[in-house]
């Protein structure tokens, strides 16, 4: 008993010691992460300091028998301390970095951080109650009364030796960091000299030939899954009407995990200029940790590497510009140094204007879609998918009838609050109206889900979307009995509804495609849209009545990942506003519970079908619009969590510089 009480408090003595050296040797970082569990800004720089001084004397006391039982209650009140500290933060939906052993590793805490201190504190009890009753244990020294002289030789030979292997491998961890830093100036300079004409022609000239798809071309659509399940698509990207940057990666890529600290930082520091988002693989799971260590947003995941394929990038980390136009707008940049420089070249409006010169073409294991401009009376592209079943089907196995295209995706909300129409024109279908067939991305299961009674064909890529010239869901398109083009491409719920029902499409433009009728904004100096909607106690709420006060409009929705990711920091806006802050009323979709659990003060009111939101011009969120006292609107429609706060911040001094911004 006594040798197991030793071996625990030399463990303990290993854990706090390591601790407290690794957090004194980062202080800036052990302050941060003080920061980061919520300790006030006051106190951060004191506690960051005092904590591993505690861990050390703690260490300290765990090794003589006479103070054990000190060290141990020392270690047992620290290790709950940190586990209520992180279950309060996890309960929040905060994930901090535990910075617990300072530099020598940290990691975001988690579930794994919670078990592995309530072990050790389950251990420090284990010594503290023998220890007051008079037995730590065995002495640190007193197995070696009766070593020999040769026990004694052997003794401090073996800790010469291990001095010495900790000493050397300290000493190659360093030179390697060395050398990473000085390979990392060496592709600065290079790029400096490359960037002014100065390096070699002969360098030059051995370059291998650029990768990516040409300067001004249509940059192919894509919809991915992000971390938090939603469906976010190249148009969301470009929503914000400034470039996109897209960087590809892959969580085992040791390159990209060195330039994550990097984007995030970019898509905190240019998120109004412009837009970040890293394309990877893997799943949620592999990509949620470097995700919350780096604070990392718009992380999409590909099931394989169709995207990176359809921009032509061979590698990874590689990155590519999008103009807010939609084509591209850079080669691609492989590698981390040319990723930064395409960053600083993209920030500065220095991009490439001209067109990329004809590549020869080189294999590929999948080849990018097309987006060729739809002509009616030209032949469709043909493709060759599989159904909810697993066999194959092509365009050709519907010739003879008129078909319509639906491109559709489960995840879309647009198509989700179209699903009980298009299942009402499925059940009541004209007999002259064209058969119906679904081109879906997603799952089997989810689209079995949907319950639609035409056929639906898995398209995981989009590929056969972009082929008929779609770059969003939802779209259609008409193809005759003989597999031709038939219209134009509807995009949007009412132009797909209207082209099932045989009405006239829009005017077709210079692509084909039927332009959709996106929703739109009031104008500054307008009355607001009349609102009534039930709040979440089932009585009536009319924005009306909320004249006589600003009012920021707050469009919301329970499962949006941006929604809840803005969460924290607008309860701490309500909790305390800035003097004259406006008053908020969320419109939200989703249920009353759902809605409840948010926790927010302010009033909450159900729009199930966004009505009210697009009544406002708005068709995501989070979004919101102020309305002054008066009734009318006062700024424009601010898009995404950045926007949003920014606008609940103004005081209504400032409202004139935000309605003209």
């Amino acid at each position: 008993m006594d040798a197991l009480l030793l071996i625990a408090r030399l463990v303990l003595f290993g854990v706090f010691a390591v601790a407290g050296v690794g957090k004194l040797a980062d202080l800036a970082g052990s302050r941060q992460a003080m920061r980061d569990f919520g300790v006030p800004e006051p106190l951060a720089t004191p506690a960051g300091l005092t904590l591993p001084i505690l861990e050390i004397i703690v260490a300290l006391l765990l090794l003589p028998v006479a103070t054990a039982a000190w060290g141990a209650l020392g270690a047992l009140l620290l290790l709950l301390a940190f586990v209520a500290v992180i279950s309060v933060n996890l309960a929040r939906g905060k994930t901090p970095d535990c910075h617990c052993f300072g530099q020598i590793h940290s990691a975001p805490a988690g579930r794994s951080t919670l078990i592995r201190n309530g072990v050790l504190a389950l251990l420090a009890l284990l010594i503290a109650v023998p220890a007051f009753s008079g037995s730590a244990g065995a002495s640190i020294t007193g197995w070696t009364d009766d070593l020999s002289g040769l026990g004694w030789a052997v003794l401090i030979g073996g800790i010469a030796i291990i001095a010495v292997i900790g000493a050397m491998g300290w000493l190659l961890t360093h030179l390697l960091g060395q050398n990473g830093r000085l390979l990392v100036r060496l592709d600065a300079v290079e790029a400096a000299l490359r960037e002014n004409n100065l390096l070699a022609a002969e360098e030059e000239d051995a370059e291998e030939e650029e990768e990516g798809l040409a300067i001004g071309t249509p940059a192919p659509a894509f919809a991915l899954a992000n971390l938090q399940g939603e469906t976010t698509s190249l148009e969301s990207l470009k929503a914000a009407g400034q470039p996109v940057l897209l960087v590809f990666s892959d969580p085992g890529c040791v390159p990209c995990n060195a330039l994550l600290p990097d984007i995030g930082r970019w898509q905190k520091e240019h998120t109004k200029r412009l837009t970040v988002a890293v394309v990877t693989r893997g799943g949620a799971e592999a990509n949620q940790g470097k995700a919350s260590e780096h604070g990392l947003t718009h992380v999409l995941i590909q099931k394989d590497w169709e995207v990176a394929q359809a921009y032509e990038s061979g590698g990874t980390p590689s990155g590519v510009v999008v103009r807010p136009d939609g084509t591209i707008g850079s080669m691609v940049a492989p590698g981390g140094e040319a990723i930064r420089t395409l960053m600083q070249q993209a920030l500065s409006g220095k991009l490439p204007e001209r067109a990329a010169q004809p590549k020869a073409p080189r294999p590929a294991p999948r080849k990018a879609a097309q987006q060729p401009a739809m002509n009616l009376g030209k032949p469709a592209p043909d493709f060759e998918l599989s159904d909810l079943q697993g066999a194959s089907v092509s365009l050709k196995d519907f010739q003879g009838s008129p078909i319509a295209i639906l491109f559709w995706n489960p995840g879309c909300g647009f198509c989700q609050r179209m699903l009980g129409d298009l299942k009402s024109w499925e059940s009541e279908r004209p007999a002259d109206a064209p058969r119906l067939l679904v081109v879906s991305t997603g799952e089997v299961e989810t689209n079995r889900a949907l319950g639609l009674a035409s056929p639906v064909l898995l398209d995981e890529g989009f590929s056969t979307g972009r082929a008929f010239g779609a770059s969003g869901t939802p779209s259609a398109i008409l193809v005759d009995g003989e597999g031709r083009i038939g219209s134009g491409i509807a995009v949007g719920a009412p132009s797909v509804l209207g082209l099932l029902r045989g009405e006239a499409p829009a005017p077709i433009g210079g692509n084909g495609a039927v332009e959709p009728d996106a929703p739109k904004s009031p104008a500054i100096g307008e009355p607001a849209p009349a609102l009534t909607l039930q709040d979440l106690d089932g009585q009536t709420i009319d924005l009306a009545d909320h004249q006589g006060t600003r009012t920021l409009l707050l469009f919301w929705n329970p499962g949006c990942g941006f929604c809840q990711q803005m969460l924290d920091e607008l309860k701490e806006w309500e909790r305390k506003p800035p003097k004259g802050a406006p008053k908020l009323l969320v419109v939200s979709s989703g249920s009353v519970e759902e809605n409840r659990a948010l926790g927010f003060r302010s009033p909450v009111v159900l729009d199930p079908h966004f009505s009210a939101g697009s009544s406002f011009g708005t068709d995501g969120t989070p979004s919101a619009i102020m309305i002054d006292a008066r009734g009318k609107v006062a700024s424009k429609l601010a898009v995404g969590a950045p926007e949003v706060m920014e606008l609940a911040r103004s005081r209504s001094d400032q409202k004139r510089k935000l309605a003209t911004r």
